[in-house]
């Protein structure tokens, strides 16, 4: 299994560096691991005239990998810009366009990857604001366009005035490696996610007409449970047939 990690952090060594050392330090001894530091190249868009030889040289390391892990700090409310830079040149490279401008998974399809950030604020802090939401919604953005399948995702805290990676954190990495060694490999759980959904259904629908014939007596009693069944298949079977539609089938055929 081939690991390839992306830093876009200012810092070779920073306290980004280190959580991504520590994820990569717990893959197994077999693993092929290989991290690009994206401020060692020289990245820019592709011309019409010329295309940009750091992004060959990336293009072809990530093409070579199994799985990719993203790192990158949350600045401003948003992700680094070294990585947002190279995420941009990378557009053209990451997704097929038609020509009514829809994005489409390129050859990366079913690859799979893990995103990393790190902020400045604590933990509490970060769930109440959210500062580093965007950044994942970009990473997301970009990678699942491109057909990539998303194993987690990992947040550092708390990095102002600190010089070392916090030991929770650390723990939280070498749980990270431990799932992304264990993954499934180019399963996306799609099955699960729809077994999910219809008990999802099944006990929301239960407790709404419960609660109907409870307090208004809606449905005779003799009759309410072959009402709830029936309920429940036919709003699974309508809501699954828009999703799968909107997720595989618009996308397949254009």
């Amino acid at each position: 299994m081939r690991y390839l990690a992306l830093l876009g952090s200012h810092e070779r060594h920073g306290i980004t560096a280190g959580y991504l050392q520590a994820v990569l330090d717990d893959l197994p001894d077999s693993a092929e691991v290989e991290t690009v530091f994206l401020r060692d190249y020289d990245i820019y868009p592709d011309t019409k005239e010329k295309a940009c030889p750091a992004l060959d040289e990336i293009e072809a390391k990530m093409a070579a990998s199994d799985f990719w892990i993203i790192c990158a700090p949350t600045y401003w409310g948003g992700m680094s810009g070294v990585m947002k830079q190279f995420f941009d040149c990378m557009r053209f490279r990451l997704v097929r366009m038609t020509s009514k401008a829809d994005t489409l998974p390129g050859k990366y399809k079913n690859k799979h990857y893990l995103s990393m950030t790190t902020c400045f604020i604590s933990s509490t802090e970060n769930f109440f604001t959210g500062i580093t939401d965007q950044t994942f919604v970009t990473i997301d953005r970009v990678l699942t366009g491109a057909g990539l399948i998303k194993v987690g995702e990992f947040v550092g805290t708390g990095t102002w005035g600190t010089h070392a990676p916090r030991e929770s954190k650390l723990a939280e990495c070498h749980r990270l490696a431990q799932k992304i060694t264990n993954r499934p490999r180019k399963d996306d759980n799609t099955l699960k996610r729809y077994i999910l959904l219809f008990f999802m259904i099944a006990v929301m629908a239960l407790i709404t007409m419960g609660l109907q014939a409870w307090w208004f007596g809606v449905f005779a009693a003799g009759k309410f449970w072959l009402t709830y069944a029936s309920f429940v298949i036919i709003f699974y079977i309508l809501l699954a047939s828009i999703l799968h539609f909107f997720t595989f089938v618009r996308h397949r055929r254009r």
